[in-house]
């Protein structure tokens, strides 16, 4: 993808997909975002992580990166 954002995802009770935080233009960034929040999780991650599972990475291309417009 040209310009885009990696994301944090996971899946809740009554919903797959959710946001749970944005990880950055890099993959290898959000690899290690993705590995700190399994394996050492600080207090803000576990707050994020709270209630989701199957944490995984998304490509999202910058056209649907709706939070750079906040």
């Amino acid at each position: 993808m040209k310009d885009s954002d990696y994301i944090i995802i996971g899946d809740t009770e009554r919903f797959d997909g959710c946001l749970v935080c944005i990880a950055g233009k890099a993959k290898q960034s959000a690899d290690e975002t993705l590995n700190r929040m399994l394996d050492n999780p600080t207090e803000n991650d576990k707050r994020l992580m709270e209630r989701h599972k199957n944490l995984r990475i998304e490509e999202i291309p910058e056209e649907k990166c709706w939070w750079r417009n906040v």
